[in-house]
């Protein structure tokens, strides 16, 4: 329940208030099932039966509110499965619509029912003329009341469009984990941890730490070219590089992080973890790609970086993790070194944390942000939706005495 509310504080916290686009969706509203309401009165001849103008614009009212509110759940429902959300914060916005969409039937049966009265009957129906016709006309005038609740149905309509969820794709999330001892590893670990328990089932995880050499460092690679030059990921020592299927199994691997590494073999490590990813993973194909790494950028072959290629300076490594989706978490209480200048130089978005988990979670909550599919949304719609729904359901016409 805690993360329930916690999710609509992120909404409110996320939505873009002085957009104009944020607030088309509550205002156009009531403007569209007007619209709907007009269009139906026009188009829709009036039946034969004892119901009068005013029972029909009722009715078309409630229909047209019920018909936006399930345009609504459609919409949300389909951006949810399409991971929408992730690019444009609206969820805030929609449910807002939502709620004012199944405000105005209620609205609409409250008023409604005020009709049902000894004088007011005449306005919604025939007026009879002998009290056996006065029977007849409240029994057919009720039974129209309730019958038109049955087009709450509708609603459930809008829930279909989940199905779009069923073939969302796949995506893979490449972490280069620097787990030497200059690292401080246990808040970033948690930040992971939690950070993979928000992630749908559809992103796949390679998983690099830094493990490999021998003592003093001795078995890595001793310059940037000599890294680059690598074509086969078993000619590197330095990384140890994990492939798991889903973030369920990526979490249990994180238990398996120590600082037991000799040295600092970060660049060794990433571009392992790409030749792994290019010999193993080919054939896979992916919706969205990104390369995290996070670090203090301390590396061993540091002293040849300024002078020697780097890693976007090969297209094929430029081509699968493009600079625009590869994030660096720095860790170095904002020292500079060529590692760390390289990647900005390329144009990688660089997020200075410190030792706290929220640093983290925070770093990695932007960077993975088109990667998560937060269920809250479609919760909260269902309690909007089941909410309101009970409450015009419970709406029955006056008794007249």
């Amino acid at each position: 329940m805690e993360e329930l509310f916690k999710a609509f504080g992120t909404y409110i916290k996320m939505a873009e208030f002085n957009s104009l686009e944020f607030w088309i969706y509550p205002l156009g509203n009531i403007f569209v099932i007007w619209l709907l309401t007009t269009l139906g009165l026009k188009i829709i001849p009036q039946r034969k039966n004892k119901l009068k103008t005013v029972f029909r614009i009722h009715n078309f009212w409630i229909c047209s509110a019920l018909i936006l509110a399930t345009a609504i759940i459609s919409l949300i429902c389909f951006w949810w499965a399409t991971n929408y959300f992730a690019e444009k914060p609206l969820q805030l916005a929609l449910l807002i619509s939502l709620f004012l969409a199944l405000l105005v039937p209620i609205i609409t049966l409250l008023n409604l029912r005020s009709y049902f009265t000894t004088e007011d009957i005449k306005e919604i129906a025939e007026q009879p003329k002998t009290p056996t016709q006065f029977e007849a006309t409240l029994t057919e005038t009720k039974k129209a009341f309730r019958k038109k609740k049955f087009c709450y149905f509708i609603l459930l309509a809008g829930f279909l469009f989940l199905l779009f969820s069923l073939n969302t794709g796949s995506n893979l999330i490449s972490i280069v984990f620097d787990n030497s001892g200059s690292m401080e590893s246990n808040n970033s670990i948690e930040a992971l941890s939690e950070t993979f328990d928000n992630l749908s089932k559809n992103n796949e995880i390679v998983l690099t730490t830094l493990e490999g050499l021998g003592a003093n460092s001795t078995g890595g690679k001793n310059s940037m070219s000599e890294i680059l030059s690598t074509k086969n990921y078993s000619q590197l020592q330095a990384g140890n590089v994990v492939y798991f299927t889903d973030p369920v199994s990526a979490k249990s691997g994180l238990n398996q992080i120590t600082n037991q590494v000799w040295g600092s073999p970060i660049s060794e490590s990433i571009w392992k973890s790409y030749l792994f990813v290019k010999t193993n993973l080919a054939n896979n194909s992916y919706k969205n790609k990104v390369l995290i790494v996070i670090t203090d950028g301390d590396d061993n072959v540091g002293n040849s970086i300024p002078k020697s290629k780097f890693f976007f300076d090969d297209d094929e490594f430029a081509t699968y993790f493009t600079p625009d989706r590869t994030f660096i978490i720095d860790y170095s209480y904002g020292a500079t070194n060529p590692f760390l200048q390289k990647f900005q130089d390329a144009g990688c978005e660089t997020f200075v944390v410190t030792n706290t988990k929220q640093d983290y979670l925070d770093a990695l909550g932007t960077t993975l942000n088109s990667f998560k599919n937060n269920r809250f949304i479609i919760i909260w719609v269902i309690i909007i939706a089941s909410f309101l729904t009970l409450i015009a359901l419970l709406i029955e016409p006056k008794k007249i005495v």
